[in-house]
């Protein structure tokens, strides 16, 4: 694997995990949780991201026969409406009508799945683009668990909901550019 394969993969799994970040924020607010709970509240967004890529693998396996020398226009029109969904998104964070509060440890779960939708779209396309191999999916896991860890802690403030819309703006960004390079060039 070459070195330009590897840094766009690494850039592609932190910019589609990226929508744990606004999700994650304020969920477990400075002095109100144990250290063990963060971490089990990480794991389980690390869990389900990686989960739902692994489904959208299976249901991508199913139906990847269909579209043969198509599949890569599939995959850059998949990440083309993963980038739109991210920037949508964002725009909600930043107008505060994507913000979740819940009572049951549920919610939790409810969070990581809602936060895993873009991995699942995206593992659709895992016959035509998946970087790191069979890896692919720990690495998913790997980057969510950072992002839910980094955000989790950090109460809601004005200033925080316009940062976690710009984070997942930016993965936006960069999953567009990467669509664009995978597409019309041979770094991939």
């Amino acid at each position: 694997m070459a070195t330009s394969s590897i840094i766009i993969g690494l850039v592609y799994v932190l910019a589609l995990t990226t929508s744990v970040v606004p999700l994650a924020v304020g969920l477990e607010p400075k002095g109100e949780s144990t250290k063990g709970r963060r971490l089990l509240v990480a794991l389980v967004f690390a869990a389900t991201q990686a989960l739902m890529a692994f489904v959208g693998y299976l249901i991508g396996t199913m139906i990847d026969y269909m579209f043969g020398d198509l599949l890569p226009y599939l995959v850059f029109a998949m990440m083309l409406v993963v980038a739109v969904k991210m920037i949508v998104d964002s725009m909600k964070v930043l107008k505060a009508k994507r913000l979740y509060s819940f009572t049951s440890n549920w919610g939790f779960l409810l969070l990581g799945v809602l936060a895993g939708m873009n991995t699942l779209l995206m593992g659709i396309c895992c016959g035509g683009f998946m970087p790191f191999g069979p890896w692919f999916f720990l690495s998913v896991a790997m980057a969510a668990f950072l992002w839910a860890l980094l955000a989790i802690r950090v109460p809601y403030t004005p200033k925080v909901l316009r940062g976690t819309s710009f984070v997942e703006f930016s993965g936006a960004v960069f999953i567009v550019i990467i669509a664009i390079l995978y597409l019309f060039t041979d770094l991939i």
